[in-house]
């Protein structure tokens, strides 16, 4: 058998990834070689066709413009939900397979034809460098920082992957500009920013332990930034650690003077009274 001819059985199968609504397809696969697929960290050159049920959806991948010829993707770009989508998919195909895609909605499906013609480049995560594994990082934490107003599920998924970068390296402290093109200042400076906007998404999800979690470092470093310590304080707040709240508000030079950090002293101090006053009445009803 000829070993550059298609794989008969691929032909017609289909792949779920239920939890995120997407499936696909396989219509057809030409010029078989490899069953090359693009890792994580992946340039490929794709082309897209009949897209069906956009409605009016933010998508750079699908737009009008680009639809029935060659794109260029970097993986790891997206910045609205259908894009972040349509990269998961083009990672399930394999070069020259031509695929039929499905998005999930709350409505109706997404729908289009997605066909990976090249990879141009592609590399495992274990293989990057110290350098690499830092610019991917930062980029990823860019991408968050543009998406979370708008899409902060998203968000949360693109800090994640870049904590999850910087954390195959630490600790930080045996890099070296000289050794490994990053300082390890310069990694836990990033380090420290992306737990930073990972306790925000964690706030946002009321995960208010994890919040702590994230943001230990608040105690462990005195140049934490004021951002941190407020997600800190407001986590404290919101689970009732009111004495730890306030120590860590009132660490902050001028905080009566910073308008975040002023209202949420002003809260703690109002629920720590009502706190006081309630557990005053239950101790008074319990002896009564």
């Amino acid at each position: 058998m000829d070993k550059y001819m298609p794989i008969s059985w691929y032909i017609g199968t289909e792949w779920t990834m239920p939890a995120k609504g997407l499936r696909k397809q396989v219509l057809s696969l030409d010029n078989f070689k490899f069953l090359n697929k693009p890792h994580l960290v992946s340039k490929v050159v794709v082309k897209v066709e009949e897209v069906q049920n956009l409605n009016g959806r933010e998508s750079q991948y699908l737009s009008n413009e680009l639809i029935e010829q060659e794109q260029k993707v970097e993986i790891g770009s997206a910045l609205t939900p259908v894009d972040c989508y349509v990269e998961l998919l083009v990672r399930q195909l394999v070069v020259g397979e031509r695929a039929r895609c499905f998005i999930a909605t709350k409505t109706e499906e997404i729908r289009f034809i997605l066909t990976l013609i090249k990879i141009e480049e592609t590399k495992e995560i274990y293989k990057l460098n110290v350098a690499e594994m830092y610019a991917h990082a930062m980029r990823y934490k860019e991408n968050g920082v543009v998406m979370f107003k708008q899409y902060p599920y998203f968000a949360h998924a693109y800090f994640s992957r870049a904590a999850k970068f910087l954390i195959s390296y630490k600790p930080f402290e045996g890099l070296t500009l000289h050794k490994d093109g990053i300082s390890s200042e310069e990694m836990q400076m990033l380090f420290t920013q992306i737990q930073t906007n990972l306790a925000a998404c964690l706030l946002n999800e009321q995960r208010y332990d994890d919040v702590l979690y994230q943001t230990k470092f608040v105690e462990e470093h005195p140049n934490a930034t004021e951002k941190s310590i407020y997600r800190r304080a407001m986590a404290f707040y919101h689970l009732k650690e009111f004495e730890k709240a306030q120590k860590l508000i009132e660490s902050v030079s001028n905080y009566q003077g910073k308008k975040e950090f002023a209202k949420l002293h002003q809260r703690l101090g109002e629920s720590w009274k009502t706190s006081n006053e309630q557990y005053k009445n239950v101790v008074k009803r319990m002896f009564s």
